[in-house]
């Protein structure tokens, strides 16, 4: 039997704190607009439904707040979610330890095989 490689949706997902916490770190953002800026800057392709009970698991986690806010041209309330203290402290956890597994990875993945 032949070992199968993970799907690329469970690597993704293992991420995907990580990118919405970063992406929080300079202001407030509603889901739908979060989950476009992780596509189309992060190379994230999350499907519709999976953004929110990520925002629902880091809230109960206190990670993010949720607030109704308005639109900018106030024709709908939103909800905004932004980072937390604990968010922040959480988010600069998650960025040294991606740090150290890419290096270590990337260092491992270039090494010269021994026969």
């Amino acid at each position: 039997m032949t070992p199968t490689a993970p799907d690329s949706s469970q690597i993704i997902k293992g991420l995907c704190e990580l990118a919405l916490l970063s992406l929080l770190k300079d202001r407030p953002h509603y889901g739908l607009e979060m989950l476009h800026i992780l596509r189309t800057e992060a190379g994230i392709d999350l499907a519709d439904g999976t953004i929110y009970p990520l925002l629902h698991r880091l809230a109960k986690a206190k990670l993010v707040q949720a607030e109704w806010r308005l639109d900018q041209d106030g024709a709908r309330p939103r909800k905004y979610y932004a980072l937390t203290s604990s968010g922040q402290r959480e988010l600069a956890v998650q960025v040294e330890q991606w740090r150290k597994v890419s290096v270590a990875l990337s260092a491992f993945l270039s090494r010269k095989h021994k026969s």
